[in-house]
């Protein structure tokens, strides 16, 4: 009887002390602020990005093919979207799947619905058109397989 005595006034206080130091974390939980800091790209990154790209922007991208050589080959544009403004880089995402090969036995090459890269080199276009007209410009833009447009 003695020991459950002792045990029973052990968890009283035990349960007390455990109270109060959780009005305490509760305290400094409420007092809390969170800051956010505000993340500006290099002035490199300023300098390729568009002004107009902010979070959250649906735009277009270029996916494009590139040689052995770091040559482009061939590109099509793809709608996606501004995710985050980084001090290195745009991190997008992409809302369609675009493949540049489509063969059986090839490995895949062009990019899938939802995945997510980052743009350093500002090859951002507000429409499918300005995008398309860059592919072009750089003799890259495939049209469909096997063609490419002058």
């Amino acid at each position: 009887m003695k020991y459950l005595i002792v045990l029973a006034s052990f968890t009283v206080t035990l349960s007390f002390s455990s109270c109060n130091n959780t009005a305490k974390r509760s305290e400094e939980v409420a007092s809390y602020t969170y800051e956010e800091e505000k993340v500006e790209m290099n002035n490199q990154l300023k300098a390729a990005i568009p002004a107009w790209v902010k979070e959250g922007t649906i735009c277009y991208g270029l996916v494009v093919q590139i040689d052995q050589e770091k040559n482009p080959v061939k590109g099509r544009p793809v709608k996606s979207k501004v995710v985050q403004i980084g001090k290195d880089a745009v991190k997008m995402k992409a809302l369609e799947t675009v493949s540049l090969v489509e063969f059986e036995s090839c490995s895949k090459m062009g990019i899938s619905k939802g995945e997510i890269w980052d743009e350093k080199e500002g090859d951002l276009y507000l429409s499918k058109e300005e995008a398309i007209e860059a592919l072009k410009k750089m003799k890259i833009y495939k049209l469909a397989e096997g063609t490419t447009a002058n």
